[in-house]
């Protein structure tokens, strides 16, 4: 019976989160789980399954048949969490691609920074919610009130901005270098 080990590890980037994941089958770890951050690996033979993650671009019933089209491909899902699904397949020595084509690959790259232009996005117009409500609609609020919010709303900015600026980064230049190969082909 093989043990399982957890780890709890949080990317930003699919790429590296891919990396990671087939570094650790090398040291012969097979992923079984992943749920939020939360990674379950079970002792295998060293190298014995590649690991990509896929970006769902449909939910439902779509969502469910392309990873049913793949499974009959022989690529198994080992879990789907938050629209990503980890799948993986047996190492036969050939790389694990799922994207061949520009268009999919570029598709990909557009969805990933998906979160990292919706969440900064959100932050600000709270954080401008935020303020508009402490020193327009509630004309009695206290300066320390206001001054918490504005603190608040302060953090809230900063925090978007680092992450459209850092987390975004990699998906941004992903989604421009295959952007300039498209228009070089063209």
């Amino acid at each position: 019976m093989s043990t399982s080990t957890t780890i709890k590890r949080a990317f930003t980037d699919f790429s590296k989160e891919e990396a990671w994941l087939n570094e650790m089958s090398h040291e012969g770890k097979a992923l079984v789980d992943y749920r939020g951050g939360r990674y379950t690996f079970v002792d295998d033979e060293p190298g014995t399954w590649q690991y990509a993650i896929e970006i769902l671009g449909q939910g439902g019933k779509a969502g469910k048949e392309y990873l049913s089209f793949l499974e009959e491909t022989g690529i198994e899902t080992v879990a789907v969490y938050a629209n990503r699904a980890y799948l993986r397949k047996r190492d036969d020595g050939t790389d694990f691609e799922l994207h061949s084509d520009l268009e999919s690959r570029l598709e990909q790259a557009r969805r990933g920074s998906v979160p990292w232009i919706a969440i900064p996005v959100s932050q600000v117009g709270l954080a401008f919610i935020l303020v508009l409500n402490a020193f327009v609609v509630d004309s009695e609020a206290s300066n320390l009130a206001r001054g918490i919010v504005l603190a608040c709303a302060t953090l809230l900015a900063f925090a978007a901005i680092i992450e459209y600026l850092v987390f975004g980064k990699p998906y941004r230049e992903r989604v421009r270098q295959l952007e300039r190969e498209r228009s070089i082909r063209e």
